[in-house]
């Protein structure tokens, strides 16, 4: 959903769809749920985007916490997955006390460090540093939303830019050589209801208010990245920082043979419409008859009063 850019700072070099040796196979995310091949996607984003997919040929990934502009709850678990932890880490605590306590009288004797005394706040740490180790696209499934026109594109003028159309099947083919999760986005309540039982979980839960976004979201979980950072969180005496991953990530990929439409905005005028089939044919003449005006718009169907 949220608007792919042109610029590539801070870009990772990503293995080429063409080189599937070196490749690792997608992974599976668990608990997603069946989605048909034939769903329809969308992708609501601008005009610049769009010319820089053409043009350079990559998709480009935001890092989780990036999103936290929009929902400072992602990557949140439910109540019940702190509940879970209570008793554990209670006894835990209790414990490492004692072992303090009979330290005191015992120089030189071994005890827990200061920060390895609050599991609380170290479950924090390896949660933040899951979202700083996680970048995603998201895509909506289902029909064309005039909610997402209004809420994503902004190109000039509120409501106004681009959606690239493709179905789940044709989306998963042309990233199937990448280290990805692919899955619809689950919707719940974050303060009832079961625990997570995935590591992958809460990056693919969302809360039951974002609904409507019907979101079906690619995501990179580095994982060395991850334990790096989530050590270094949790004991930074013990090893150096490991570099922040950037802001985005960019992976080798077609529009051309991926979407089978770009619609325009229906908030779009007849001037940026022409700019739009003039600057995307420059690039991809063979696209021009894929470019359509959204079905919303009262140019491609007339208001009926």
């Amino acid at each position: 959903l949220k608007s792919l850019g042109a610029s590539h700072t801070g870009s990772i070099p990503v293995p080429s769809t063409n080189s599937s040796s070196s490749v690792s196979p997608m992974p599976i995310y668990k608990n997603r749920k069946p989605m048909s091949a034939d769903t329809v996607v969308w992708h609501y984003t601008s005009l610049e985007a769009v010319i820089a997919i053409l043009r350079e040929k990559k998709l480009r990934f935001t890092r989780l916490d990036v999103f936290h502009d929009s929902d400072p709850f992602e990557g949140s678990v439910p109540k019940q997955q702190i509940d879970d932890q209570t008793p554990i880490f209670c006894g835990a605590q209790a414990t490492e006390m004692m072992l303090a306590g009979v330290a005191s009288h015992f120089p030189g004797m071994d005890v827990p460090r200061t920060q390895y005394r609050d599991p609380w706040g170290q479950m924090t740490k390896r949660r933040q540093a899951g979202i700083r180790s996680t970048h995603a696209i998201c895509w909506r499934w289902g029909d064309e939303s005039e909610a997402m026109w209004k809420l994503y594109c902004k190109d000039g003028r509120p409501g106004q830019g681009l959606a690239l159309r493709a179905t789940l099947g044709k989306l998963e083919t042309s990233v199937s050589n990448y280290d990805l999760y692919i899955s619809p986005v689950q919707y719940r309540f974050l303060h009832e209801g079961a625990a997570f039982d995935n590591e992958i979980d809460p990056f693919l839960h969302k809360r039951k208010g974002f609904e409507y976004e019907q979101e079906v979201r690619l995501l990179n979980h580095d994982e060395t990245h991850y334990l790096a950072l989530a050590q270094y969180l949790i004991d930074d005496a013990s090893k150096a920082q490991p570099a922040e991953l950037p802001e985005y990530r960019f992976f080798d990929w077609s529009l051309v043979e991926t979407i089978d439409a770009i619609a325009v905005s229906p908030y779009a005028d007849e001037i940026y419409e022409l700019k739009v089939r003039d600057e995307i044919t420059k690039i991809e003449p063979e696209i021009m008859s894929r470019i359509e005006l959204s079905v919303l718009s009262e140019r491609r169907y007339a208001i009926n009063l």
